[in-house]
């Protein structure tokens, strides 16, 4: 009874155990209901809203879109990342730009947007196609050998082919293209509110214009970092860093999570011993080479495939070197085994030559026939058709006219016209060999598939020569024995650092390359000019690796194998001091150097030296006649700081002196100083207040970036690699 009073004295507290272990249960574990309540397994969010699966979808249609614009069957991790990033800034600010335009009354509906994609696709019949749209006709038109016209009915009506197979890729890069057209109309429309609603009052524009000061000047800059300043050493202390930093805190926030990872690299590449093998392997295989009877029988030998039977230019060798070998040498000269690069052997034999044309015009007539797989419904048997075949042929050499034939002999085709320029690229060389051959006027007759195609050749272009070769190749690549012990340093060199000091204190003890990443981010697939390293990247960014921990030998696509350590870790929000430290110094000292030169120099000038003498003293040239405008962007005053122009309209008249900017010195000699033409209705004036508000008036980073930080923006998407 006891035990009964306390379950029921607790009775709620145990319902609610019980339930969340029932819960527990039910999903798993209890670490996976955690995860229920909390943002661990969230890849993306804005304002609380989770988008994993939105996030997935839209990069899909964009890789989509990018290997059809690009003609690529796989992306490079560069270009995935590209798309990543597009995906995503894209994403975000689509999502901000909807909540602002919700509460404006401004959002787009369906219907809104229905007619938005109706007017995009009706673009593609104007002067004036939506371009994403019109690049991807292009593309198809090309690349699928299709009509224009047949593209566009296409892309009229995408949707039905939604679901059809084989259309997935084209249909997810259709719908990327409406979704950035959508995404452009909401930017267009709530940046012009956006700018637009900024308002400058006339006396504030006349109080600018009372300031717009105008002067003629003579110019040199001075490189702080120039050899002759060397001797400039400032110093900074820790009061000076700290102040700074209390001082200038917001510079600090972080808005991503960043690493700063240090990397021992071992490039997999061949031993002299491997280098000596394969040139003795490749030297003994071209003996054989030059003793054998045939170039089929060799091929056959050494197991090369087919001999190559095409005819190419010399525009068509992108080696110099095989160039010359090929085609300024005699047919049936051998081609003496060389490197190229130092990644591949080459060696072979030129064996014949002709004069042809890159392309014929032909007009056909297709004489089909009944084919159990191709042609179940045809109506002749193989015999009539090549009958047929063989009667129209004599007709068409009697006289007849092609095209007036044509109609009846299309296969059951929709076409008024069958003629076409036949390329010798990707057209099969046994065919293009009769088009060759056959002469103008001519007719062939050709069996393809489950018809008989009776070609007449109309013209060709001009006959330039080409030539027929083989070319064997050996790539120059490291044996097993070289891989291992190349991993097994590797390994060592993981065994023996405990920490990243150690890591680069072993890497140049032993002589291996290091290399230093700073604010990588999680989503990079390159640090510091080291591609395709994607697997670097994610290591760091794992939950349970902190700061000084070292990797295991990671293998980068068997190019190089690689050893990484954390050095700093920087997460999101506001930076401690501790780790903004060095920054901070690097930085006063840079200013202090700058403010240093600018005094000495001016104490050169208080004793009697003059702009020409200081600048050639200072390793700098003199700009003479250079108008300054105290409004104008530093593009129209020479590229000078605008810190700089401040401290140059504070001069007096008619004088010289150096001027500390934020990175140079500016050793300036001024005229008088005039007030500048105002512009009508302050025109000019209330520009430079925009720019000043938002920077230049085309700029729209300010304004979003303001929209971004304001909402809670979790960026997870590190987790996409991993999930």
């Amino acid at each position: 009874m006891a035990a009964i009073g306390a379950i029921r004295k607790h009775g709620v507290a145990l319902m609610i155990i019980i339930g969340f272990a029932l819960l527990a249960f039910i999903v798993g574990d209890f670490s996976q209901l955690t995860a229920l309540f909390s943002d661990k397994y969230t890849m993306a969010s804005v304002d609380g809203e989770k988008i994993n699966d939105q996030y997935s979808r839209e990069y899909e249609e964009n890789t989509a879109l990018w290997k059809i614009l690009y003609n690529k069957q796989s992306l490079e991790e560069s270009e995935t990342y590209q798309v990543h990033e597009l995906t995503w800034n894209n994403l975000v600010e689509t999502k901000l730009l909807d909540k602002q335009l919700k509460k404006l009354g401004l959002q787009y509906s369906d219907e809104m947007i229905e007619a938005a994609t109706e007017e995009m696709v009706a673009s593609l019949r104007t002067n004036q196609p939506n371009q994403l749209l019109a690049q991807m006709v292009n593309v198809m038109i090309s690349q699928w050998g299709m009509e224009p016209q047949n593209v566009i009915a296409i892309i009229e009506n995408m949707e039905d082919y939604k679901d059809t197979e084989g259309a997935e890729e084209l249909y997810k890069a259709y719908k990327a293209i409406q979704r950035f057209n959508i995404a452009d109309a909401k930017r267009m429309r709530y940046f012009g509110l956006a700018q637009g609603s900024l308002y400058f009052s006339d006396k504030m524009a006349e109080q600018v214009a009372a300031n717009n000061k105008v002067t003629m000047a003579s110019v040199a800059v001075l490189n702080p970092y120039a050899p002759v300043f060397n001797d400039v050493v400032p110093s900074v202390s820790d009061k000076e860093m700290k102040d700074w930093y209390n001082n200038h805190k917001s510079a600090f926030r972080v808005t991503e999570n960043l690493r700063d990872i240090d990397i021992a690299l071992f490039p997999v590449t061949p031993s002299t011993e491997d280098l000596k093998a394969i040139e003795d392997s490749v030297n003994a295989e071209y003996q054989r080479f030059v003793a054998t009877p045939s170039l089929t029988e060799f091929n056959l030998a050494e197991e090369k495939g087919l001999v190559d039977s095409a005819y190419y230019t010399a525009d068509d060798i992108s080696i110099d070197v095989l160039d010359s070998l090929i085609f300024k040498r005699p047919v049936g000269s051998l081609i003496e085994p060389f490197t190229y690069q130092d990644i591949v052997w080459y060696y072979g034999k030129v064996y014949g030559s002709e004069m042809r044309p890159d392309s014929v015009l032909v007009a056909y007539l297709v004489v089909d026939f009944k084919n159990a797989t191709m042609n179940p419904t045809g109506t002749r048997t193989k015999k009539q058709a090549r009958h047929e075949a063989d009667s129209l042929k004599q007709l068409v050499l009697a006289g007849a006219d092609i095209f007036e034939l044509m109609p009846n002999y299309l296969a059951g085709r929709q076409a008024t016209d069958t003629t076409m320029w036949v390329p010798e690229r990707g057209t099969i060389p046994t065919l293009y060999n009769e088009f060759v051959h056959t002469g103008n006027g001519g007719i062939y007759v050709h069996e393809s598939g489950a018809a008989f195609v009776v070609y007449q050749i109309l013209a060709r272009t001009t006959p330039v020569e080409k030539r027929q070769f083989v070319v064997y190749t050996t790539p120059i690549e490291p044996s097993e024995t070289t891989v291992k012990t190349i991993k097994s340093s590797a390994n060592a060199l993981a065994a023996a650092s405990s920490n990243a000091d150690e890591l680069i204190d072993e890497a140049n003890a032993q002589g291996v390359q290091v290399l230093r990443g700073t604010n990588v981010r999680a989503m990079d697939a390159t640090i510091n000019q080291l591609p395709n390293c994607r697997e670097i990247v994610s290591w760091a960014f794992t939950k349970d690796i902190k700061v000084d921990n070292v990797s295991d030998v990671i293998n980068l696509e068997n190019r190089i194998y690689a050893v990484a350590a954390v050095r700093n870790i920087r997460e999101k929000g506001m930076q401690k001091f501790e780790s903004v430290k060095s920054d901070i110094e690097n930085q006063l000292m840079a200013e202090k150097k700058v403010a240093m030169i600018a005094e000495n120099v001016n104490k050169a000038l208080a004793s009697g030296e003059n702009i020409q003498s200081l600048a050639a003293k200072y390793q700098s040239n003199v700009m003479d006649s250079v108008m300054l405008s105290f409004l104008a962007e530093s593009y129209m005053n020479r590229n000078i700081e605008d810190a700089a122009i401040a401290g140059i309209f504070n001069m007096d008249a008619n004088s010289t002196k150096a001027v500390a900017g934020k990175n140079y010195v500016y050793l300036a000699s001024v005229g008088d100083f005039t007030t500048g033409a105002v512009s009508p209705n302050y025109m000019a004036e209330k520009a430079a207040l925009r720019n000043a508000v938002v920077g230049r008036s085309r700029n729209e980073s300010v304004i979003m970036q303001g929209l971004k930080n304001k909402v809670k923006i979790l960026d997870q998407r590190n987790i996409f690699y991993v999930k």
